[in-house]
């Protein structure tokens, strides 16, 4: 569950090379911003549950708890952004260069409200920028440049102290097992699973193989990791030495392979395209989240 969220900001190349078809770019966009809010509240069940504490009924008690909390944050905190941009932008009561904090204290407030009842920040903050999303409509996707600009100054930020203070002890436990479970969740944990999901999709075996190795872990397995060791359960040491170790072997190998993989794909891309029919890769796809020129243009 800690490895399972991917981190596309690690490989940034990919989600944002024009020259790779779109259907396969905005897939790995989306899947790196959905599967942070799915993983959150199965791993807290988990720990809950892994725990035993207060009986149980505990895994019950978190589920209204961190869950719920954090679903009245993200809904509250969600739905007042959206009506200031609505009502006061639709008056122009703010300037267009103030309205790009909107989305961001969004956030914050998201997070402070489940917080302070005691929920899951992460959740409110997912499901807070989820309404804005859906109630701003096309008004929010203008507003995410100041957000996205932020978001990597603090990305970079936390791989800094995590290269810095967390990676160097991990390693100090380094066995063998735990670096052969850091390759297989880079590999066989990740590339199967994705070959299964587009068994039906008639994707090509080098589309297969680009989606199924551009699975970087990066910022959210680091978060989950603290959150596991924080829980002081059973070889929790064992488990966050994996899960830093994964993340540090995926900054690595995914950073270095990115423009090449990139540019091969590309290749391989344009050829078919010009040679076959219609293929699965050539259809268009929605722009969910614009990245890098595309949000700048914006």
């Amino acid at each position: 569950m800690i490895l399972a969220p991917t981190d596309a900001g690690l490989g940034s190349a990919v989600v944002t090379d024009t020259r790779l078809p779109q259907v396969v770019r905005q897939s790995l966009n989306v899947e790196s911003g959905l599967n942070d809010g799915i993983c959150v509240p199965l791993l807290l069940i988990l720990l809950a549950t892994v725990s035993g504490a207060g009986g149980e009924s505990h895994p019950l008690r978190v589920l209204a708890e961190q869950i719920g909390y954090g679903l009245l944050g993200g809904l509250a905190a969600g739905a007042l952004a959206a009506a200031v941009v609505i009502l006061a932008s639709g008056r122009h009561l703010i300037d267009d260069a103030w309205q790009q904090i909107i989305p961001l204290a969004a956030a914050v407030l998201a997070y402070g409200i489940a917080n302070a009842l005691g929920g899951s920040g992460f959740i409110a903050a997912f499901v807070g920028g989820a309404l804005f999303g859906l109630l701003a409509g096309g008004k929010a996707a203008g507003m995410m440049r100041f957000t996205e600009q932020t978001g990597a100054v603090l990305d970079a930020v936390t791989f800094l102290v995590f290269g810095a203070v967390l990676l160097g002890p991990a390693l100090e436990h380094l066995s063998w097992q735990i670096a052969l479970y850091a390759v297989l969740s880079l590999t066989v944990v990740r590339m199967v699973p994705v070959a299964i999901s587009l068994w039906g999709t008639h994707a090509q075996a080098p589309t297969v193989a680009f989606i199924g190795w551009f699975g970087p872990r990066g910022l959210a397995s680091i978060v989950f990791a603290v959150i596991v060791e924080d829980a002081h359960l059973p070889h929790a040491g064992t488990i966050v030495a994996a899960s830093y170790l994964t993340v540090g072997l995926s900054v690595l190998v995914h950073g270095l392979s990115a423009a090449p993989l990139v540019s091969r794909y590309a290749a391989w891309y344009q050829a078919a395209a010009d040679k076959s029919p219609p293929m699965m890769e050539s259809q268009p796809a929605h722009e969910h989240r614009a990245r890098g020129s595309a949000l700048l243009s914006s």
